[in-house]
């Protein structure tokens, strides 16, 4: 059966690890989804706001469609949370707005010029069972040596895994032991990570970033 890989976009997440200390941490594999939209409470009009779906890639936050002219059919602009417009339409039409299909429809009574909704867009964990997830870390991203490396999939059974999926909540769990950060092991230093996502074939990048591996377990800013 399939997997969700095909869901999993990469993320950049940065780390600090400890010599003396297990790397426990959990990552989040997700994607963009509805979470409900809300008309302003000093809204007129009491027209219906329909979303209609959510692309993996959309800005998470509020997103606020407000109308801004009555010429002839109400006329509205969607900003994203940034504040920047992301789409210009009218009612009774569907439009697509910074990766939301959205269509605002006319109630009993008129809208106003200024009347407002906000979509909420929100993070909905993919479910990554049945893929492996690979981290390999390096001193920099052109070089070859892998300083270290953790699995999902451990390959002997009285061992258990250096990292935990959990299935259908989408959490990935860092489980990397002190032994394998010690200062003999893993010098303190700044190194760069991926973890590979793997299955059906196919293998994406999950998360990358930077890991600052510092001396003992006090972190200074």
């Amino acid at each position: 059966m399939p997997t969700n890989i095909l869901s999993i976009q990469p993320r950049e997440i940065n780390f600090r690890t400890a010599t003396n200390a297990d790397w426990l941490d959990g990552l989040l594999c997700w994607q963009a989804g509805a979470g409900g939209a809300v008309a302003g409470a000093a809204n007129v009009g009491n027209g219906a706001l329909t979303v209609q779906g959510v692309t993996t890639g959309t800005t998470l936050g509020a997103h606020i469609l407000e109308i801004t002219s009555l010429d002839g059919i109400p006329r509205f602009t969607v900003t994203d949370p940034s504040g920047t417009v992301t789409a210009r339409g009218v009612s009774g039409t569907p439009i697509c707005a910074g990766g939301i299909t959205l269509m605002l429809s006319l109630g009993s009574a008129a809208f106003a010029v200024g009347d407002t909704y906000a979509i909420g867009v929100l993070p909905v964990p993919i479910d990554i069972t049945g893929i492996q997830f690979d981290l390999q870390v390096r001193l920099s991203g052109t070089s070859a040596n892998v300083q270290l490396s953790a699995t999902s999939a451990q390959p002997d059974p009285s061992l258990p895994p250096t990292i935990v999926s959990g299935g259908p909540g989408g959490q990935v769990a860092m489980r990397v032991l002190r032994d394998s950060l010690a200062r003999e092991r893993f010098a303190p230093q700044t190194y760069v990570y991926d973890i590979i996502a793997s299955a059906d074939g196919l293998r994406v990048t999950a998360f990358f970033g930077v890991i600052q591996h510092v001396d003992g377990v006090t972190f200074l800013p």
